[in-house]
């Protein structure tokens, strides 16, 4: 597996009643069939998780540690670390491999050894990738706070920690302006106003509808707002193409 290829998003998923988190390196997605068909995957349990079942900061230096050891004997075998899941306080560290199953359990047992927690192999195998594309890939929903995480990263490297409520923009794309009359009237009956002149035929002769909301930039916050467009925008015939928003750094900077 080549580094030029390396893309790595970190997002926050449900797993059914679970809170959970998502470490993934997505820039393989087209080359993951030409991983080794064998799935080893290498189970840790925190030993004092927070409620949300991500590491303490006192046990987020080892884990980071044993991430490092995994991936470094992964890389030795020219094994393919592709991700992990953190939820309901284990995570879940996955890695397509040519190596047998007794060679794990050997290297387990040796990093259980030396780091003091509790690590568990689940080892088969996995001809079609379904440990990649069914238990970590992000699903359209996923790419949309993959998406928002990315502009408030921009937004927090500005000095804005997002608290501050403000005008958000949104663009939603139709292929003509009567395709967007449902949308637009579902947009104004929820917490969403068309932005007066702004919205406009496009140069391909599509339509683009210019809507905002007041709020904050805290990720659950513009979420919950980017999610319902993307999803009405989906089952409507329509395409969201995501939002900005002024920066306001924190009066504490």
């Amino acid at each position: 597996m080549s580094d030029s290829t390396d893309q790595w998003h970190f997002f926050p998923c449900s797993m059914g009643e679970d809170q959970a988190f998502i470490f993934l390196n997505t820039g393989i997605a087209n080359s993951i069939h030409l991983a080794p068909a064998f799935l080893a995957k290498l189970r840790l349990a925190y030993k004092a998780p927070k409620e949300n079942g991500l590491p303490s900061k006192e046990e987020f230096e080892q884990v980071s540690a044993i991430e490092d050891r995994i991936e470094a004997f992964s890389k030795e075998g020219h094994d393919w670390y592709v991700g992990r899941v953190t939820v309901g306080g284990r995570r879940v560290f996955y890695v397509y491999t040519s190596r047998d199953e007794s060679t794990w359990r050997q290297f387990l047992e040796q990093l259980e050894v030396e780091s003091g927690y509790d690590l568990r192999l689940t080892y088969g195998e996995d001809p079609e990738r379904k440990g990649y594309h069914d238990d970590l890939y992000p699903t359209d929903d996923d790419w949309q706070v993959i998406n928002d995480l990315q502009v408030i990263e921009n937004l927090e490297s500005h000095g804005d920690d997002g608290s501050e409520p403000r005008k958000i923009d949104h663009w939603i794309y139709f292929d003509d302006e009567p395709s967007s009359k449902d949308f637009v009237i579902w947009a104004e009956s929820d917490s969403f106003t068309e932005e007066p002149g702004q919205s406009h035929v496009t140069d391909d002769g599509g339509y683009c509808v210019r809507l905002f909301h007041h709020g904050t930039v805290k990720i659950d916050d513009i979420s919950r707002h980017t999610l319902a467009l993307r999803r009405k925008a989906a089952e409507l015939g329509g395409d969201y193409d995501g939002w900005e928003t002024l920066i306001l750094p924190s009066s504490e900077q």
